[in-house]
């Protein structure tokens, strides 16, 4: 599917530049909502199988790890501002659940309800914890470049001699150190960013001493309200968080399972319609989001592989190899059965969703990373799944019934 879009992207019978972000919006907004309302709230009984509970736990527990890895990475390197947290985090653990869990864990199991079962319960954590907190880490971000510009327009203006005060109309220093608090001092910042001769913009990645001020406003960020209001509005017109709330309401109160499920011997047939809407826009997603990548890996190729070697060999170590190894201490840890705990492992070994490349393309940093992560890990799927597949059964770790 990938290698077809990518054909059809090179032939230019569909343009990158308005396919990729329609088709990324229409499974975000309408077919992973729908696929997972219809997996977690009609295909999933949690009461007749409790052991789901650990399987949820487990991915929440290596997200968790995870972010306290990435902390200690940008801790220990004062050049990566805060940005970065949200960065690594994506690349460990911002995992293709559903567009590949599904159809990788129903190949594997030979059942496309296994897949689907799976698949979106390793999803959930996805976006009931680890979204909210790395827009957190994200909008801190987008304050600290703005801090960061701030500083370096002052310190342009004083270079140039229109610096001496504020009734020269420049900006205090006080008063760029408050744009993270005040929308008015952004505003401002703006002003003078495009009244001052050839500003140099701030990359993402730019490395300079100011990134080193960033730990010290951590604490400022989490007291800011504003930005916790931002990240609210966020959640709330966030689908599939909404479509995670329906599909525990109608698996819990158990409606979902016994009258829409059409395994279910109290299944009620004037409502099929629903089951049967829900399953059609939700069958979508694996296809048309593989399709869409390939077409967006076509027009970005020549600049998808132009990080370091040993970077992308980091990378693609920590996500398709030691990730799944703390999966597998994780699923012992929770006792996990052999085919949960197979599939556990199996889909932490999968490689980051293109979404980690939207968020930061949207916030402007590490894109070149996040892109390289995915398009890596998406190459490499198939021979991970295979080698980890074959591993677990050499050693005996989670078999297989025959």
């Amino acid at each position: 599917t990938i290698g077809l879009g990518w054909l059809l992207g090179y032939c230019r019978v569909f343009e990158a530049s308005k396919f990729v972000p329609q088709a990324t919006n229409f499974v975000f907004n309408i077919a992973l909502p729908c696929l997972v309302v219809a997996g977690l709230g009609i295909g999933i009984d949690f009461y007749s199988d409790t052991i789901l509970w650990n399987f949820i736990g487990a991915f929440l527990v290596l997200r968790g790890v995870a972010l306290v890895v990435s902390l200690l990475l940008v801790i220990g390197d004062r050049k990566k501002g805060i940005g970065f947290v949200a960065v690594y985090w994506l690349c460990f653990t911002w995992i293709s659940t559903v567009i590949l869990g599904v159809p990788i864990s129903g190949a594997v199991f030979g059942d496309p309800k296994l897949g689907l079962r799976y698949g979106i319960l390793a999803g959930v954590s996805s976006f009931i914890f680890q979204l909210p907190v790395q827009l957190f880490f994200l909008e801190c971000h987008r304050l600290e470049q703005d801090s960061m510009l701030g500083r370096e327009i002052e310190n342009r203006a004083a270079q140039d001699g229109e610096g001496k005060d504020v009734e020269d109309g420049s900006v205090d220093v006080e008063e760029i150190e408050a744009v993270p608090q005040h929308k008015e001092g952004r505003q401002q910042v703006e002003e003078q960013k495009h009244s001052l001769p050839r500003v140099p913009s701030l990359s993402p990645d730019t490395t300079t001493e100011d990134t080193a001020i960033s730990f010290s406003v951590w604490i400022g960020f989490v007291k800011r309200r504003d930005i916790w209001m931002k990240i609210l509005v966020k959640i709330v017109h966030n689908p599939v968080l909404w479509a995670i709330a329906v599909g525990f309401i109608l698996t819990l109160s158990t409606a979902g399972p016994r009258f829409l499920n059409p395994s279910s011997p109290d299944y009620i047939y004037g409502l099929g319609w629903i089951f049967i809407t829900l399953s059609w826009f939700g069958d979508c997603v694996s296809p048309l989001s593989l399709f869409a990548m390939g077409i967006w890996m076509q027009r970005e190729w020549r600049t998808l592989f132009s990080i370091p070697i040993w970077s992308a060999i980091l990378y693609m170590t920590a996500k398709l190899i030691l990730v799944p190894m703390i999966m597998v201490g994780l699923a012992k840890a929770v006792k996990l059965d052999d085919q949960t705990g197979r599939a556990a492992v199996l889909i932490a070994a999968l490689p980051i969703s293109l979404a980690s490349f939207v968020l930061g393309s949207r916030y402007k940093v590490g894109e070149v990373v996040l892109s390289e992560n995915v398009a890596l890990g998406t190459l490499l799927v198939l021979p991970t799944i295979l080698v980890w597949n074959l591993v677990m059964d050499e050693l005996g770790i989670f078999p297989l019934s025959e």
